[in-house]
């Protein structure tokens, strides 16, 4: 049998998975999609912020971990940046619950366009269906989740223009939700080396306690956060 049909009967049956008060893991290749990124959820008490939904096919999939994990479905959808195993569900999600689109003004074009090539839904045979973002964000943003709980947003620019990162307070912990720290960089993308450089030192300066990574994963205590940083760093 196929390697990816066995990880996709095994994803089905895989609740989400708590990393700390109200965050959780509700999207990745063992829960949805071989091809999906870690996706992530943050509920606080009036809204429920997932963070990138992976590259499409998996979309109703990723609804329905939000939901088992919150009682609810999302309220905002915040896209870290317009690559396809980030961004490919935002328009099914949008369809199937109606939530708001978060996006940094440098890679709106990309998924309001649907660019093949700047979203890398070539390298995954794949089509970015185009959405126009509901909120379009600048060098920082604040979510209000409610009772004073707040996610933070930051423009983190270098794996491609428009990527951000965001952090928020769990159980006195700082989570940073800091997807493609390790790249990859392409002219393609229009990576900027130098940038993200610059955008790691800004991550190292928050001291985070978990690192909710996209691709390789959860990282904790801060050391063991700053130590992937350092390690991404000295690779680049």
């Amino acid at each position: 049998m196929d390697g990816s049909i066995i990880m996709a009967k095994h994803a089905l049956n895989a609740p989400p998975r708590r990393l700390a008060e109200g965050v959780y893991m509700v999207g990745g290749p063992d829960l949805s999609d071989p091809r999906d990124c870690l996706c992530y959820l943050v509920q606080g008490p009036e809204a429920r912020v997932l963070v990138d939904c992976g590259a499409g096919p998996s979309a109703a999939r990723i609804l329905d971990l939000v939901q088992e994990a919150a009682g609810q479905p999302p309220s905002h959808l915040l896209l870290t940046h317009a690559h396809i195993d980030h961004a490919g569900g935002v328009a099914e999600l949008v369809r199937l619950c109606g939530c708001q689109v978060l996006i940094h003004r440098d890679d709106a074009q990309t998924l309001a366009q649907g660019d093949p090539l700047r979203s890398a839904a070539q390298w995954y045979g794949l089509k970015l269906e185009p959405v126009r973002a509901d909120v379009v964000l600048g060098q920082r943003h604040q979510l209000d989740l409610g009772q004073g709980l707040k996610l933070n947003i930051l423009h983190t620019p270098g794996h491609t223009p428009g990527s951000v990162s965001a952090w928020c307070q769990a159980e006195e912990q700082k989570v940073l939700f800091g997807q493609d720290i390790h790249g990859p960089f392409s002219p393609t993308f229009g990576s900027d080396i130098l940038l993200w450089r610059q955008s790691m030192q800004e991550l190292l300066a928050l001291n985070c306690d978990i690192l909710a990574e996209g691709h390789y994963g959860v990282f904790r205590p801060a050391a063991e956060v700053a130590g992937f940083i350092h390690k991404q760093l000295g690779l680049h």
